[in-house]
């Protein structure tokens, strides 16, 4: 399959208006309306209606510009080159792309469960235990030890062979299924791209509808004396009624997401080779995005990094500066201090009043100058040593 780093909003943008959407979806194996939706959410334009018969008429309509959308700054978009595609017929390969049976096969589910996949052998014995279940839709599930059904009990047995003939399906695709006990649910995945998968029931809601035995409970609990008291709760009555419907739905991926269905005229059986195929195209979408988002958290990962180094950087030299400048305050008071003492020792010979009393001062006063001197390796042992310890309040 070809790189999809390729494709870009550029040069999607230059297919679209190069030819219709119709000629280009193919290209990608997916339909036009696909295609259109993947533009609109990327702000690629697309030509308006009419266009291209102003181009066969031999007109030059005004092409709308590309706008500039900084989210999409070197992104790739989730598309792939389909393999089916053959631009010496590309009427043919549009058909053939877009038709997930042609993909797949057909997937057949059995009326009984003969030799079942384990994780379906898993779940039959799960969800057929009798108590201890039924959620408040009336819903049995067990996502965290079984593959994830969520269904009622009328709705065992058929979801349980549609989730075997989908489990084989997908691995014959090359798929692996498994149950993540930790974050209960259950995966599908191909090399080192996972997905979520889930199979439920539509359970519909009504209001519910106070009976008359729930009346009589509330108007009796009214005229208790001890309504208040414990072990007399109020008869709260549901707000709603559930319902089962018997119709499954299967349910792929987080985001990107998809989900299929009964509908009105086709029942979820025969919808599996869709499922599949949806399943393949969701992976590698997951996958582009996947590494999509690699590729951008390196890339912001090398301009933090860069950052931070540049911040350390500034960071010593403030601090080089802030030394620098602290010693040459220092050596400006050393230097002060010297042309103090040399002044009152000129003093004291000019007065005749220069006596070893003074001249003891006078030279500690130049030790003291020169420990302060950051140019003058002296160590003082009284200021540069520990300070003395406190001995604590008389008792």
């Amino acid at each position: 399959m070809e790189s999809v780093a390729a494709i870009t909003r550029e040069s999607l943008y230059e297919e679209v208006w190069a030819e219709p959407v119709t000629r280009v979806a193919p290209r990608y194996g997916i339909s036009g309306v696909a295609l259109g939706k993947i533009c609109r959410k990327h702000k690629i334009p697309l030509p308006p209606r009419g266009y291209w018969a102003k181009i066969n008429a031999g007109h030059s309509p005004k092409k709308i510009p590309l706008p500039t959308a900084k989210e999409f700054e070197n992104y790739s978009l989730p598309l792939t080159r389909s393999r089916t595609y053959n631009p010496d017929n590309p009427d043919a390969s549009r058909k053939k792309a877009t038709t997930a049976q042609e993909r797949i096969g057909v997937v057949d589910v059995p009326e009984s469960l003969e030799s079942p996949h384990p994780l379906i052998t898993k779940a039959s014995k799960r969800l057929r235990r009798k108590t201890g279940w039924d959620n408040y839709k009336g819903l049995r599930s067990a996502p965290g030890e079984i593959f994830d059904f969520e269904v009622t009990r009328d709705a065992i047995d058929r979801a349980l062979f549609i989730g075997d003939a989908l489990i084989k399906a997908l691995e014959r695709q090359g798929m692996k299924v498994w149950v993540d006990r930790e974050k209960s649910r259950t995966l599908i995945g191909l090399n080192e791209t996972s997905l979520t998968i889930a199979i439920s029931e539509h359970v519909a809601r009504t209001k519910h509808k106070v009976s008359a035995a729930e009346k009589k409970a509330i108007e009796r609990w009214q005229r208790s004396p001890h309504r208040w008291g414990a072990g007399h709760d109020y008869p709260r009555p549901p707000d709603y009624d559930y319902h089962p419907t018997g119709k499954l739905r299967i349910s792929i991926g987080g985001y990107p997401s998809r989900s299929w269905g009964d509908t009105p005229k086709t029942s979820l059986e025969q919808r599996l080779h869709q499922v599949v195929a949806g399943a393949l195209d969701l992976i590698e979408e997951e996958r582009i995005r996947t590494e999509e988002q690699e590729r951008r958290r390196v890339a912001w990962q090398k301009a933090k990094d860069k950052h931070d180094r540049q911040v350390e950087l500034r960071k010593q030299e403030l601090q080089q500066i802030e030394k620098l400048k602290a010693n040459a305050a220092q050596w400006r008071e050393a230097e002060q201090l010297r042309q103090y003492i040399d002044a009152v020792e000129q003093s004291a010979i000019r007065n005749g009043e220069l006596n070893e009393e003074l001249l003891d001062w006078i030279n500690w006063a130049r030790i003291k100058a020169d420990c302060i001197d950051p140019l003058i390796a002296v160590s003082d042992a009284i200021l540069d040593g520990p300070e003395p310890p406190w001995p604590g309040y008389y008792y």
